[in-house]
């Protein structure tokens, strides 16, 4: 912390009020520029609990010394207020004493004064009461201090103001009870109207709905003729679909009887051509047949009278190969 300067702190005194107010603080400053250059050595010891027990010793007595000087200011400053009190005592007494001669000279001072502000304080009032008479608010008009001929001049365009005012409200009422009677008359004429064409109206509308009703009726005739028409040609329709349906089913059950005879025929026709073909190959191939036959029994005996399994084995599977081919002749 650095040193306490409390010299820097008092302006706007004179030097013996200063340097008194300096010597009343300076054994509190002392004290605490001794505790200020203590402290740093309690800030550089490691955290621990002696050290929080200082620290707090240290507050106390700081705070002590911070409480003295509170209590010189309570009483620098009572003394002070006590001063103050005396000089405005003082100040009051003579300014009480005064008065009283003060304001007789300026009642003397101002009696012509007076005088004139209250005759232009009634010509107000009387002007104020003259004008009311017409509607109109003067109180911030000064009155009082308007001169006869512009007073004069003022009041007569305020009456003849007010006065063609209340013609043209006059007129405005005349012209306004003359408007209301013929919108009176407008509007019965209008409801005179009204009435007649909702008498039509009602006319027409009964008839509309006459004739609607015939028309319902005259649409529901015909809808139901129709309706009756319809039916009639969907069933001469359905007659006539159920007639083809049968003469075309008869038609193609005969068409498909015919088909099977003649598939059948055909069939027929094709098993008898391949059997006689099956003859004749047969009948052909007999010759090849009793030969190959003879050539596996051959092949056969060879393949007994053979030492070597590759070649009986060739062997064998060709005569199988042939004997094969021959069953098939």
């Amino acid at each position: 912390m650095n040193d306490l300067m409390i010299k820097d702190a008092i302006t706007g005194l004179e030097e013996s009020k200063k340097n008194l107010i300096i010597a009343s603080f300076a054994p509190v400053v002392e004290s605490l520029n001794e505790y200020g250059k203590q402290f740093p050595d309690i800030q550089a010891l490691d955290i621990s609990p002696e050290k929080c027990v200082k620290a707090k010793r240290f507050r106390i007595d700081f705070g002590r010394q911070i409480t003295q000087a509170d209590n010189i200011r309570k009483d620098l400053k009572e003394e002070s207020l006590k001063e103050g009190k005396a000089i405005q005592s003082v100040y009051n007494y003579i300014k009480t004493a005064t008065e009283e001669t003060k304001a007789a000279a300026l009642d003397i001072e101002l009696h012509y004064e007076k005088i004139e502000v209250e005759k232009k304080a009634k010509l107000q009032l009387d002007r104020q009461v003259e004008l009311a008479k017409y509607d109109v608010d003067s109180e911030f008009v000064d009155l009082g201090n308007m001169p006869d001929e512009v007073w004069t001049n003022y009041l007569a365009g305020v009456k003849n103001n007010f006065e063609a005012i209340k013609e043209a409200e006059r007129k405005a009422e005349a012209d306004r009870i003359e408007a209301e009677k013929k919108d009176a008359e407008e509007r019965e004429t209008m409801r005179l109207d009204n009435e007649r064409l909702k008498v039509e109206a009602d006319k027409a509308e009964k008839k509309r709905i006459s004739e609607q009703k015939k028309l319902d009726a005259e649409r529901k005739r015909q809808d139901e003729k129709l309706r009756l028409e319809r039916e009639k040609a969907e069933a001469e329709k359905r007659i006539q679909d159920e007639i083809i349906r049968k003469e075309r089913e008869e038609k193609e059950k005969l068409q498909q009887d015919i088909a099977d005879k003649e598939a059948e025929r055909l069939r027929l026709e094709k098993v008898e051509s391949d059997r006689a073909k099956a003859e004749q190959v047969k009948t052909a191939n007999a010759p090849d047949k009793e030969k190959l036959d003879k050539l596996v029994s051959y092949m056969e005996e060879i393949g007994k009278g053979l030492k070597n399994d590759d070649a009986k084995d060739i062997v064998r599977e060709a005569y199988k190969s042939i004997k094969g081919f021959a069953k098939g002749l």
